[in-house]
């Protein structure tokens, strides 16, 4: 349990209760927030690493990132001779990184962060859209880790609105953990940008679910409808949204009528 460190002031938001994928050596150092255990565990095997980062959304809405193996690591020479600006360039068998905030208990408000090491043909069929962020050198993944665990949210409690605000963070933060975070701060930031222009962002992704996300997150406390109808207790509470839902439209007309 991490709760002390990640648990947000407000009191309606979720908290990241789980990082169980995580080193406990990292999880310890963010939670005493040692910053020289910290920097100490960020090079640990960091020599030669580099990656090319994207933003993905998944084909159910939901974003999440994607750490690919950069082509200055020792054995991927052969597969992979330049900065990889799509992940759909990515070579089958790289193992590659994702990371994705998502819920552990919503009757709770905790949030899981994810982390899994996987190839990428095991990846690839989940993505619906990618965005490049950035080609960031010489960070580990030790420092991907500490990366995560810093973009926790703190604020928010919208799953949707989260796992955006989580994938940006991240990318942020793994500009403090490169060798080139400097040199390519503004075209990060400008990818981000464009991203949330072209598809990445609260608003569009809540515009997509089909299972009218938006108002499932706004009316029952950050829960996506989808994720409802999926649980044991699904039928009680959506058999209450849908009353709601169609007794809403009367009740405002009685309101209306009566202040007239």
């Amino acid at each position: 349990m991490v709760e002390s460190t990640f648990r947000s002031v407000d009191p309606l938001a979720y908290y990241v209760n789980n990082v169980e994928d995580f080193d406990k050596d990292i999880v310890g150092a963010c939670k005493r927030k040692d910053a020289a255990g910290i920097q100490k565990l960020a090079s640990r095997g960091k020599a030669d690493k580099a990656f090319d980062i994207f933003i993905c959304v998944s084909k159910s809405w939901h974003g999440f990132i994607l750490c690919v193996p950069a082509h200055t690591d020792p054995g991927f020479e052969d597969m992979i001779t330049d900065v990889i600006k799509s992940p759909f360039d990515v070579p089958d068998l790289i193992l590659c990184y994702t990371f994705e905030l998502c819920y552990e208990d919503q009757r709770l408000q905790t949030y899981k962060i994810r982390k899994q090491f996987s190839l990428f043909k095991d990846i690839k069929d989940r993505i619906k859209r990618s965005f490049f962020i950035g080609h960031y050198k010489e960070i580990s993944p030790s420092g991907l880790q500490i990366c995560a665990i810093h973009a926790a949210p703190h604020r928010y409690a919208v799953l949707l609105k989260d796992c955006v605000e989580f994938s940006k963070e991240f990318c942020l933060e793994a500009l403090r953990f490169c060798s080139n975070g400097k040199a390519i701060e503004n075209d990060v930031k400008n990818n981000m940008k464009s991203a949330t222009v072209s598809g990445f962002s609260f608003e569009h992704l809540s515009r997509n679910v089909r299972s009218s996300a938006w108002i499932g997150n706004v009316l029952l406390n950050g829960t996506d409808l989808s994720a409802i109808f999926s649980r044991r207790y699904s039928i009680p509470i959506a058999c209450l949204a849908f009353v709601f839902i169609l007794v809403y439209p009367v009740l405002v007309v009685i309101v209306y009528n009566s202040m007239k």
